[in-house]
């Protein structure tokens, strides 16, 4: 069976005694550097997280910004076609009165020349009848 003997003592006293050395000198540096590590990449876990929030809170003042910018184009361009419309009918309008007065120049002129050439015929009648009876008894 197992003789308990000095030399089972001291291989027992060297296990401790490496065991104490190995946890002094390995184990607890190498602890402290797992931890070290662990607090580092806990502290960039939650710095990227803060990143994608940032980001997210910055995306979404963007898309509202880019909503805001097109309902004032929107607004602007109805305005806009709403001016255009108006002026258009400002300018048919005026080119419709413009025409209607130039139409009526025009008759008024006419009228007028037609008076005239009615008059000049109305003076001449008697010289037209006179050659009419010549050419029908002649």
């Amino acid at each position: 069976m197992l003789d308990l003997n000095l030399t089972m003592l001291f291989q027992l006293v060297n296990f401790f005694v490496a065991l104490i050395l190995l946890n002094v000198l390995l184990i607890r540096p190498i602890r402290n550097i797992i931890r070290q590590r662990k607090s580092v990449m806990d502290g960039m876990g939650s710095e990227a997280a803060s990143f994608e929030e940032q980001a997210a809170r910055r995306l979404a003042d963007y898309e509202a910004q880019l909503q805001g910018a097109r309902q004032e184009a929107g607004r602007n361009r109805a305005e806009g076609r709403a001016a255009g419309a108006a002026e258009q009918a400002a300018l048919v309008s005026a080119a419709q009165q413009e025409a209607q007065t130039i139409m009526a120049q025009a008759r008024e002129t006419l009228r007028g020349e037609a008076e005239a050439a009615m008059s000049q015929l109305r003076g001449r009648i008697d010289e037209f009848a006179d050659k009419a009876v010549a050419r029908v008894l002649g």
